[in-house]
């Protein structure tokens, strides 16, 4: 019995002493573990805080034209230059700092935050770019792809739905962003959930993407020059389009892809053979304050579309013609991207293709094409420039007429043309060219860089 004592008497020592060895290394876990938690989530808050301060730092750009400018031209902005130390939001405090660049057109935004406790400091770095005009077409409703509609070398977006449908279906470019959903067809899907995630593939469709707002257009500015260059509201709807002899009497008859189709008087509403009008090559403002619709002569005749300016239609517009316009083409030089579901290291497999990741700075448009392209004569177009229409775009089948630029387009646009390609080229250098009065930021980049060493102001 005594030696059962023992033995029990023993064992208890024993678990007594282990637990006097491991009690003090418990309680420093715990006690790390609390502080760790402690550290994460002050951390946390800070991430947050800068992160709000970004945002705040993006408002503030976009705020005024003029500010963009100073931000741009690198000229100091009070309060905006780790000069002010905010304490408008909850959690700590904040401060932000503008630089122009990295490259043209692009501020450099610096957010750094701390907790409340001043404990954990961190720190953010985007990149914005003023892009009036990020891509070739932009619309505030929704966007129809159909037939065979290719733009080229900058994404597609909407503020409403995107749907691809027809030939433009088994086309894998370019990137297509919707506010909405962009949907294909059961062959060649694209979105098959909605809004709920998945909302991207990641390389050519976005579903629920924060599209970038219309550009509010100084429409004022732009009346009054097309009112002193003769190209406010220009219809020639009762009259011959200079070279052009298509229409004669109250009623006339406009060649549609081919087809001969009266129009019942009156039509004043028409402009034919843009091709043949003494500015259509002069880079002019063509304003019209309702709608227009865009006729000319049989293809193959010259007596078609070929503007090069800025378009500005308030109304609907509507393209019932081909084009006649060549000229060589600026290429953007991130054009590559819209492609990453084709490139590969072979050269023509888009327009302006120089190989893997790389394209050529031009393109000659009416005398160049590319593996599987339309003929070269066939690349040309009908517009050079910003096209803006305040309501629908309607291009009628048979109106094979091309853009080079970019179609901004507040109501729907809607292409049945399913003959010819339709073809829309992204010139990225015209936004700066464009009267705009807001700042339309696209954001470039965004990273966790290390705090600045510089004292914060009290």
């Amino acid at each position: 019995m005594n030696n059962n004592r023992g033995q029990v008497l023993a064992g208890v020592l024993v678990i007594m002493t282990i637990l006097l060895i491991l009690t003090p290394h418990i309680i420093t876990r715990i006690q790390n573990e609390s502080r760790w938690t402690v550290k994460e989530q002050k951390s946390s808050t800070a991430f947050n805080l800068a992160n709000g301060a970004a945002e705040r730092g993006m408002w503030k750009l976009k705020s005024s034209t003029s500010t963009w400018a100073q931000a741009i031209n690198g000229t100091v902005i009070a309060g905006y230059n780790f000069d002010v130390t905010y304490q408008d939001l909850e959690g700590g405090t904040y401060r932000i700092k503008f630089s122009s660049g990295p490259a043209a057109y692009q501020v450099t935004v610096k957010a750094e935050a701390r907790d409340v406790n001043q404990r954990e400091v961190r720190a953010l770095q985007v990149v914005y770019e003023n892009n009036s005009i990020p891509g070739p077409i932009l619309t505030g409703g929704n966007l129809g792809l159909s037939g065979v509609f290719e733009p080229h070398w900058g994404p597609v977006m909407a503020q409403g739905n995107i749907t691809i449908s027809g030939t433009a279906a088994s086309l894998s470019y370019p990137r297509k962003f919707s506010k909405n959903v962009v949907t294909g067809t059961a062959t060649y899907p694209r979105d098959t959930n909605g809004p709920t995630p998945p909302n991207t593939d990641n390389l050519e469709w976005w579903s629920s993407y924060p599209v970038p707002d219309l550009p509010m257009l100084d429409f004022v500015t732009m009346r009054a020059s097309a009112t002193a260059n003769g190209t406010l509201n220009y219809y020639n709807g009762f009259a011959s389009s200079h070279t052009y002899t298509g229409y004669s009497g109250a009623g006339h008859t406009c060649n549609i892809a081919g087809t001969n189709t009266t129009h019942a008087s009156p039509h004043s509403n028409h402009f034919a053979d843009s091709n043949h009008h003494p500015l259509s090559k002069q880079n002019r403002i063509w304003y019209w304050d309702g709608d227009v619709v865009f006729t000319g002569g049989n293809y193959g005749t010259g007596h078609g579309s070929g503007l090069y300016g800025t378009i500005i239609v308030r109304g609907n517009m509507t393209l019932e013609v081909g084009d006649d316009y060549s000229y060589t083409a600026s290429v953007p030089s991130t054009a590559w991207m819209e492609y990453k579901k084709i490139d590969t290291s072979a050269v023509n497999q888009y327009p302006a293709d120089a190989g893997n990741r790389t394209n050529s700075a031009t393109f000659n448009l009416g005398s160049q094409s590319w593996t599987g392209g339309p003929p070269v004569s066939n690349t040309d177009v009908g517009f050079r420039g910003l096209l803006y229409v305040g309501g629908n775009l309607t291009i009628a089948s048979g109106g094979r007429s091309d853009f080079a630029g970019a179609i901004w387009v507040a109501g729907n646009v809607t292409n049945n043309n399913t003959g010819e390609y339709s073809l829309v080229f992204y010139d990225a250098t015209i936004g700066a060219q464009v009267p705009v009065v807001n700042v339309i930021l696209v954001q470039k980049t965004w990273k966790e860089i290390t705090p600045s060493s510089t004292a914060w102001a009290p």
